[in-house]
């Protein structure tokens, strides 16, 4: 009997490649390795050729992959509990604030909750309102217009 048509074979790959997912996660090793089960679980049940065998795994593998991305992919869309995370500065169009530090040459310095912010606008004296309409290309200075 060749090594590939035993299920045993099947089933100790399977667990060993579930078993290399978790030290090297990324969820891709997990597909196969349930996949090389249900090759060996279908192989206990009957008899197949070497043909049918890789056959069989490929869409075992195929069919693992497809719900594996519908169970996690529908997670990672919704999971948008912090769309801005990473890109704070981007959250804050839109809010109004009023200038800590007055505006001279078109740069100055807006307080908005814990962080002070660098701002590029027209020149305003401090404390006057001001409503942040975008970033700068750097993503580092808001763009600000009078209130």
């Amino acid at each position: 009997m060749m090594l590939a048509q035993n299920p045993w074979t099947w089933l100790i790959v399977g667990v060993l490649l579930c078993a290399a997912e978790a030290l090297a996660p990324g969820v891709f090793m997990l597909w196969i390795g349930l996949a090389a089960i249900a090759n060996g679980l279908l192989l206990m049940l009957a008899p197949l050729d070497f043909g049918w065998l890789l056959l069989s795994f490929g869409a075992f593998t195929l069919l693992f992959l497809l719900i594996g991305r519908r169970i996690y992919g529908s997670r990672a869309s919704t999971s948008g509990g912090s769309p801005f995370l990473n890109r704070r500065a981007d959250a804050l169009v839109g809010r109004e604030a009023r200038l800590q530090q007055a505006t001279v040459d078109g740069f100055g310095l807006v307080s908005i909750d814990d962080t002070v912010w660098r701002v590029a606008g027209p020149d305003l004296p401090a404390g006057s309102r001001v409503k942040i309409i975008g970033l700068t290309r750097d993503g580092m200075v808001l763009e600000v217009v009078a209130d």
